[in-house]
């Protein structure tokens, strides 16, 4: 498994006025993906209040839209969180696959079901010193997520979107994007209201 450190925070306001913050402050585009994700999750599972622990369970079938090239990956992600719901061990494994329906069909009969589906439209940004991704996800949240190098801890991290004056929601530096769509959307996910 592939371990990783990275926060995630909400932004207040625009995609526009993000984006003209960061030109502001000698960032300019990098790379433009869009990451589809199903999640699924085994029908068997015992359902509990805890999405997070419900999330950990899951598998997801990623469909990554590149200008140039498709990828198309099983996925799961591994996270532990502390009292405050920081995470702080995050780990995932890839392994590449051919068809999106294929697999849809083999965790079928594996008796999984999907939760939710993520639509992540990404845009990296960069100064040279620090990269930024940019998610517009499910065309109604934006985030902005930035990975760890080996010479950058949590705090730095943080310091860096306080520096741009990046306009956060609140004080989440660890905002989860699945955990959001599943409460937004707990009416029709179905194996919440059995």
């Amino acid at each position: 498994m592939k371990f990783e450190k990275e926060i995630t925070v909400e932004i207040v306001g625009s995609l526009q006025s993000l984006e003209e913050l960061l030109v502001k402050n000698n960032f300019a585009i990098k790379e433009i993906y869009d990451l589809n994700d199903i999640y699924l999750i085994n029908k068997n599972k015992k359902v509990t209040n805890n999405v997070l622990e419900l999330l950990k369970d899951c598998v997801l079938i990623r469909h990554v839209i590149e200008k140039d090239k498709e990828t198309k990956i099983l996925t799961y992600k591994y996270k532990e969180y502390n009292d405050k719901k920081e995470i702080i061990k995050n780990g995932k494994v890839d392994c590449l696959i051919e068809s999106i329906s294929d697999a849809q069909e083999l965790f079928k009969y594996l008796n999984f079901e999907e939760i939710i589906r993520i639509y992540n439209h990404s845009i990296v940004y960069s100064n040279g010193e620090v990269e930024l991704v940019i998610q517009l996800v499910n065309d109604k949240h934006i985030y902005l997520e930035m990975e760890a190098t080996e010479d950058k801890d949590f705090n730095e991290m943080k310091q860096i979107i306080k520096k741009y004056n990046i306009p956060i929601k609140g004080d989440n530096y660890f905002v989860k994007k699945a955990e959001i769509e599943i409460l937004e959307n707990l009416d029709k996910i179905k194996i919440l209201s059995d």
